[in-house]
């Protein structure tokens, strides 16, 4: 099996999502698993649309989603149909999400994949 090597991602918990660079300054290296379910979270992070040199990738939040009115089931059909179209991933593990009608906000947590390195990787 081909090793999938990314660059690494700094998480919500450090701030926003950016390059991570390691403690010699050099850009630090995510792979295998990690690198896919990284891939996933891009992924999930982005408008279907957005960017030029694939257009179907992503999540069509605003069409989709975050329409007139939304459907929780639609909305978890459509993130994890996102997640399973990732190449590399082979199961959705785990799964969570919650709406807030008042502010418009989908709030996804606890979010799992298997990999076809048989991990799971915690999005």
């Amino acid at each position: 099996m081909t090793e999938r090597i990314a660059p690494a991602m700094t998480g919500p918990e450090t701030g926003p999502y950016d390059l991570h660079l390691d403690e010699t300054g050099n850009l630090a290296m995510v792979r295998n698993s990690e690198a896919i379910g990284q891939h996933a979270r891009q992924r999930l992070q982005s408008f279907e649309g957005e960017w030029f040199l694939d257009l179907q990738s992503g999540v069509p939040w605003l069409t989709d989603v975050m329409g007139k009115r939304f459907d929780p089931v639609l909305a978890d059909a459509v993130m994890k149909s996102c997640l399973l179209d990732t190449d590399g991933v082979t199961e959705v593990t785990g799964f969570s999400t919650t709406f807030d009608r008042a502010t418009r906000n989908l709030k996804s947590s606890s979010i799992s994949v298997a990999t076809i390195y048989d991990e799971e990787v915690s999005l």
